[in-house]
């Protein structure tokens, strides 16, 4: 059967190891997945001002590849760029690790599914399978 990434995630993107980078950001993501394609919401610290980082992002899962872009919305113009990432899926289906990319920047993540949400999907399917 395969995985499916709805559920809750904790993850975390490192910036390239260069003068003036940002620091490691946490960020929780929230994921729908139906019939392969991804959609959902990001919020993460706003690096730039006092506030919350609100995203979108959109995309593909084929076995364990994970491809999505990340939106911001209205979180100000240093947030205008959209960011491309690409992963790949632990076998239990528990952890994405990969790289995001945006012009010339680009830096490690990782997402590690919130306990218990897995579960809940698998019950969820299973009644509405019944």
């Amino acid at each position: 059967m395969p995985v499916d990434l709805s559920g809750t995630w904790d993850g975390v993107f490192a910036y390239p190891d260069v003068p003036d980078a940002g620091p490691v950001t946490p960020f929780l993501a929230e994921i729908t997945e139906q019939g392969g394609r991804i959609s959902g919401t990001i919020i993460e610290p706003n690096e730039f001002r006092p506030a919350t980082a609100h995203a979108s992002l959109e995309g593909v899962h084929a076995g364990t590849s994970v491809d999505f872009l990340k939106t911001y919305h209205m979180a100000g113009e240093e947030y205008d760029e959209p960011v491309a990432y690409a992963g790949q899926v632990s076998d239990d289906g528990n952890v994405i690790t990969g790289h995001w990319m945006m012009s010339d920047w680009s830096g490690p993540f990782e997402m590690v599914r919130q306990e218990g949400t897995q579960a809940i999907k698998q019950a969820q399917t299973a009644i509405t399978i019944e």
